[in-house]
């Protein structure tokens, strides 16, 4: 089987329910085709080479399939030339199979109250967590004591002594 990538822009305007029609529109299109759908995924806003319809910006949305009967793609292709809200589009034949592509989540750090709540259950603290609460009680008592000797302003003259004597 044949493996084929559609690149789309679409216009930047759209709010998240239209751009998910839109993705639907071209989705179901795209079944009439008898093809798979593999990957249908935004890749989000970005500012576009040259002005398209007065639009300095786009949304670009990635659409991976397996190819389906090719006379019907080329009515997909016109199909896609016809539709107001896509801008501009390319299809191209890939080489392999494309994975599929699942959005990884990311996890928020924990806070500094949750760590303390988590350790006095506990009763234990890690290294990485002591040399944490070192430093952070090392820079207030820091802040509220007067500045050391190397933080004292030292004369130009002082410093040029202390070069040629090295």
């Amino acid at each position: 089987m044949r493996y084929y990538e559609t690149l789309y822009i679409v216009n930047p305007t759209l709010e998240n329910e239209a751009l998910d029609t839109t993705m639907g529109e071209i989705g179901t299109e795209l079944e009439k085709t008898k093809s798979k759908l593999i990957n249908h995924r935004v890749w989000g806003k970005k500012r576009l080479a040259y002005q398209i319809d007065k639009q300095k910006y786009g949304s670009y949305i990635l659409l991976q399939f397996e190819g389906g009967e090719q006379d019907k793609m080329n009515e997909f292709d016109t199909w896609m030339k016809l539709n107001n809200t896509v801008l501009r589009h390319m299809t191209v034949a890939l080489d392999d199979k494309p994975e599929i592509y699942v959005e990884d989540v990311k996890e928020e750090p924990a806070s500094e109250e949750s760590v303390k709540a988590i350790t006095t259950e506990t009763g234990e603290m890690s290294s990485t967590e002591e040399t944490q609460t070192e430093t952070q009680v090392s820079e207030e008592t820091d802040t509220e004591s007067e500045p050391s000797e190397e933080e004292t302003p030292v004369s130009n003259e002082e410093e040029l002594e202390e070069k040629e004597a090295e």
